[in-house]
């Protein structure tokens, strides 16, 4: 019987752990609600690893800045409460275990390294679309990291600088997949902002008004492959997130990648369009990413 490590994915709504064996198949998931003070969250983690006895370590996706070299986290978001946290050293101490702590969106493109869509891929990326956008990148085979931890941040990625209002200038502001599903909702009367479903089920109809929103954010979203396309020249670019299981998204940041690259001739000529599609890994792409952190951690 292989080892089994707990994975743990900290996320702003739910933190969901699992048993991951050494081949990365899960053998128990479980699930609690994301507490809202840094006490409750602290509770949270040592309910999660009480349950969870006789494994070999633990890994854990947050969302915020992680240090990769000492498991140091400045948590972001709805999770500013925390602060800057040494989760690493507390995890360590708590349960006398190796620990690695990874981003969540560094941990999703682990995931496709290991044992998805970006496997002998030398170059390539995972752009998550979501509340904000996030995004990991790989350049020879590897995660890349940055001097200061910060690679992949797509989401500060300032496209509107004239916008008046600061706080929509960036990608992560203007790319919103939430922000999108609730537009669709606004203009359609759905009954819930937050159904994506419903939002799709528009879209796929070809509903006037969803289609027009729909259209202009995958217009953004293709937009932004082309900046890291500037730069990285990348062979694949994978989507993922919630909405990224609807193939008449990645279909439609196809068309609008080819629709703004044929309206300039230089875009033409300097830029490549990459394999562009769907992450293999829905929901559990960072429990597995960050076990997979863990082992090249434990291999170096």
């Amino acid at each position: 019987m292989q080892r089994q490590y707990l994975s743990i994915d900290i996320g702003g709504t739910t933190i969901k752990s699992a048993r991951i064996d050494h081949s990365g198949n899960i053998m128990t998931k479980g699930k609690l609600t994301t507490p809202h003070s840094k006490d409750a969250f602290i509770q949270a983690l040592q309910t999660i690893i009480r349950e969870n006895p006789m494994i070999a370590a633990v890994c854990v996706s947050v969302p915020g800045i992680v240090d990769p070299q000492t498991g140091n986290v400045q948590f972001t978001g709805v999770l500013s409460y925390m602060g800057e946290f040494h989760l690493a050293e507390y995890l360590e101490k708590t349960t006398k275990l190796p620990v690695y702590v990874g981003n969540d969106a560094n941990c999703a493109t682990l995931a496709e390294l290991w044992l998805g869509n970006l496997v002998g891929v030398g170059d390539g990326a995972v752009i998550t679309l979501g509340t904000s956008v996030g995004g990991g990148i790989v350049i020879n085979g590897k995660l890349l990291h940055g001097p200061h931890s910060r690679a992949g941040e797509l989401s500060a990625i300032v496209t509107n600088r004239d916008d008046p209002d600061v706080e929509q200038r960036t990608v992560g502001a203007t790319t919103s997949a939430v922000k999108m599903v609730e537009m669709i909702a606004r203009v359609c009367k759905l009954p819930d902002p937050t159904d994506g479903r419903q939002a799709f089920q528009k879209i796929s109809a070809h509903d006037p008004l969803a289609w027009k929103i729909f259209e202009e954010y995958c217009r953004r979203v293709a937009y932004l492959i082309i900046d890291l396309q500037a730069v990285l020249d990348l062979e694949v670019v994978l989507i993922g997130g919630g909405i990224s299981v609807q193939p008449i998204l990645i279909k439609e940041i196809k068309t609008q990648f080819a629709k703004v690259q044929k309206s300039d001739r230089r875009l033409m000529a300097d830029i490549a369009m990459p394999v562009i599609k769907a992450a293999n890994f829905g929901n559990e792409a960072n429990l597995l990413g960050a076990l997979y952190g863990l082992l090249l951690k434990i291999e170096n």
